[in-house]
């Protein structure tokens, strides 16, 4: 990229960034709770062909994908930001300013960076900007929660062949994903005698079946290094204060940075759960989520590139592992990233806010990555 069109690029972000603005406040008001992502997308795509972005099209797992400048051979890097959110409960948003900080649910993860394609989008329309191997900009389905990265395997499994590199929009503008955190999710039902409190007292209860696996598994030690978690994250069960509970249900996240110890940690989580069946007590385990783990592509042109964008602005570049799109194909060797474009707070809250001083700088650092292909 020479001096010139540096400078055009400047001037542009800095002409347009209420633009972005706008757009991330627009974006935060249409709802798109994972699995329910349709109405996002289709706007998406309207806004894509407005601008002229007339190959853009909306696949069969629900992603949009804007192929810029893609030859029919050849290699080409994926841009990528998710479009579901955490919100299943709100069917309205309404973002509002204060001074520098833009307040709304899902305004920084992801609207924020579901905007910045967008906005890079149009960028690269309006300057007619030339990028040697082209990109793929997708706008993917299903990365929160039981999403399972949906949306990314299927774009990753579609055009494996052809992507060099991916950088997923999302996470924090200051720390680069290069490691992912691998996980695998369950659903445990436990069916038990159940009965009258009174007149049945001493049949098998399901709840305190499952208070006694909880007891278990928060008994398990597990590594620092690498970082090896695991949680309830719910429990539900039983019926009246007066009834022993039947049936309970629990849901299980484990995760780690290392497959071998998620592995390992795996087989201990089940076979606490094998234990506690017996002749009055049935439990099933059922895989609902499954996140693969990499140690990272640790040397690739990629990271490279990062440093010495951050470095020519006197900024160290710090690198975290994460649960991310990138997951996917860091997991088939593919060099990737995920970062984003703002600085905020509140992430997955009704209280979720962002530096709107933060947008321009981190939006120059990803068109300056993007544009260094």
């Amino acid at each position: 990229m020479n001096d010139s069109m540096i400078n055009d690029v400047h001037s542009y972000i800095h002409a347009h960034i209420q633009e972005l603005i706008d757009l991330i406040c627009t974006i935060s008001s249409i709802p798109s709770p994972t699995g329910h992502e349709g109405q996002k997308a289709s706007w998406i795509l309207q806004q894509l062909h407005a601008m002229g972005a007339h190959q853009a099209y909306i696949d069969e797992a629900g992603n949009v994908l804007y192929p810029y400048q893609i030859v029919s051979t050849g290699k080409f890097p994926l841009y990528n930001a998710h479009i579901d959110t955490v919100f299943s409960q709100l069917n309205a948003i309404t973002p509002r300013i204060e001074g520098d900080t833009l307040y709304a649910p899902s305004c920084g993860d992801n609207s924020a960076d579901v905007a910045a394609l967008l906005w890079i989008a149009r960028m690269l329309l309006t300057l007619h900007i030339s990028l040697p191997s082209g990109v793929m900009l997708a706008f993917n389905v299903g990365e929160e929660g039981l999403g399972n990265l949906k949306g990314i395997r299927y774009i990753m499994n579609t055009w494996k062949d052809r992507i060099a590199e991916v950088v997923a929009v999302d996470g924090t503008d200051q720390a680069f994903v290069n490691r992912a955190v691998g996980s695998r999710r369950y659903a445990i039902h436990i069916q038990a005698q159940g009965g009258h409190s009174w007149g049945n007292f001493g049949n098998t209860n399901a709840l305190a079946v499952a208070a006694e696996i909880i007891h278990d598994l928060y008994q398990l030690q597990v590594p620092a290094i690498p970082k090896t978690t695991y949680n309830i994250g719910t429990l539900t069960g039983g019926t009246t204060v007066n009834s022993i509970a039947e049936q309970a249900d629990m849901t299980i996240d484990l995760r780690s940075e290392s497959m071998s110890s998620l592995t390992a940690l795996d087989t201990n989580v089940t076979a606490i759960i094998h234990r506690h069946i017996s002749r009055t007590v049935q439990i099933t385990q059922t895989l609902i989520g499954s996140r693969p783990c990499s140690d990272g592509v640790l040397n690739a042109p990629l990271y490279d590139r990062i440093c010495a964008i951050r470095h020519a602005q006197g900024l160290s570049t710090t690198w975290r592992t994460g649960s991310t799109d990138a997951n996917i194909p860091l997991s088939m060797g593919i060099p990737a990233t995920a970062f984003s474009i703002y600085h905020g707070q509140g992430a997955h809250t009704r209280k979720e806010r962002l530096s709107l001083s933060s947008l321009e700088p981190g939006l120059l650092q990803l068109v300056r990555l993007l544009l260094s292909n």
